[in-house]
């Protein structure tokens, strides 16, 4: 397992960043900055093999040129139309990459540019695959600079993914919570969007047909398989706008970009409220900082141990911990009973003294839990 984290104090990060839309909706919610994953580093990958370090089998490291960019985005159609009319230097890669794909038109639609139907399929059915297979490389990265060329217009999962959390389990859980936020967001405005637009009954009628069926079948069309769009089905598709597809993704952009929050609420409704309310629930948790009066071991797996530490993991294999042996051994003295008291016959049985921030750290990546008491 390459680059697990040290043991040490969690230092508290800066104000991450967020796409300029997100960010306004973020901060309709939350009072406060969003945090910054820092043992995430994108531009010299934890997960990649270290020069003179061979990425064999029995370690998991990502693709060097890959990397975490094994996954094709979303694009509601208000973000792609963004990206189509940002006069930005900056996005001329990423323009020239989303053009690619609005030409092959596959999985190109009025309420999003969704991954190409056998693409869906592969990654599926390849999970263990990700980082690592170039064939599920997103179209987006700019493989001569490592980057991604749509990077203030990345879709919902890309912002809120990383393969390691400064706050462990406690941060992935607040991440999860506002892509289920945004993602919620992102579906109703892009409908939203297509019903200001007026397709056309019959492209409309088409779309709640396919909204209905859901995820992309396991039987492939032919042309699907070949890559190449069917003709017919995207003009039934578009309706109105056939031919415009570009045009429609950029009054999309404009439609969004003049709604401000309370707007934005009464559009979705019932389903952002519900969502906002997790979001500001895990948001909460992140900025607890008491320590349970009761603890117990919670599950994890043991990649590897020496004389010095012992390697586990908790909640995602691609982020473990280096633990001292000291403070592996204690982990057994907390079975339930008061943490005072785990905390003294820790330290007389075994001579360690455990800092209050070594339990917060372990509470926060699983390897300790809060003893739910019945009654």
């Amino acid at each position: 397992m390459p680059a697990p984290q040290t043991f040490q104090p969690q230092a508290a990060g800066a104000a991450g960043t967020l796409p300029t839309l997100y960010a306004s909706w973020f901060k309709a919610i939350i009072n406060g900055s969003l945090p910054v994953e820092s043992e995430a580093t994108c531009s010299k990958c934890v997960m990649c093999s270290r020069p003179g370090e061979p990425a064999d089998t029995e370690q998991y490291f990502f693709n060097n040129a890959s990397k975490c960019c094994t996954y094709t985005p979303t694009l509601s159609n208000f973000m792609a139309g963004a990206i189509l009319v940002d006069p930005a230097p900056s996005l001329t890669t990423g323009k020239a990459s989303l053009a690619a794909r609005l030409s092959k038109g596959l999985g190109v639609g009025p309420l999003a540019i969704l991954p190409p139907p056998a693409y869906k399929l592969l990654y599926r059915h390849s999970q263990s695959a990700f980082g690592r297979n170039s064939t599920l490389q997103c179209p987006h990265l700019d493989t001569a600079q490592g980057t991604c060329s749509i990077w203030p217009y990345r879709d919902p999962t890309c912002v809120t993914w990383f393969c390691k959390h400064l706050r462990g389990k406690i941060s992935q859980s607040f991440w999860k919570a506002l892509r289920i936020f945004l993602d919620a967001v992102t579906k109703e405005l892009s409908l939203w969007c297509l019903l200001q637009l007026n397709i056309g009954e019959e492209a409309l009628a088409l779309l709640g047909v396919r909204r209905e069926d859901g995820i992309t079948s396991e039987n492939l069309q032919s042309n699907e398989l070949d890559g190449r769009c069917d003709a017919d089905t995207a003009r039934k598709t578009w309706g109105r706008w056939w031919q415009r597809e570009t045009a429609f993704y950029a009054e999309c952009a404009r439609l969004v970009s003049d709604l401000d929050f309370n707007e934005v609420e009464k559009i979705c409704g019932p389903e952002i409220q519900m969502s906002s309310t997790l979001v500001k629930q895990a948001y909460a948790k992140l900025q607890e900082t008491n320590i349970p009066t009761h603890l117990k071991i919670g599950h994890f797996e043991v990649e590897e141990a020496t004389f010095d530490a012992v390697r586990v993991w908790s909640y995602s294999r691609l982020d473990p911990l280096d633990l001292p042996v000291p403070i592996f051994m204690a982990l057994s003295y907390f079975d339930g009973r008061p943490t005072d008291e785990a905390l003294s016959m820790v330290e007389h049985d075994l001579g360690t003294r455990l800092d209050l921030q070594v339990i917060r750290t372990l509470k926060d990546f699983g390897i300790l839990e809060t003893l739910q008491k019945s009654g």
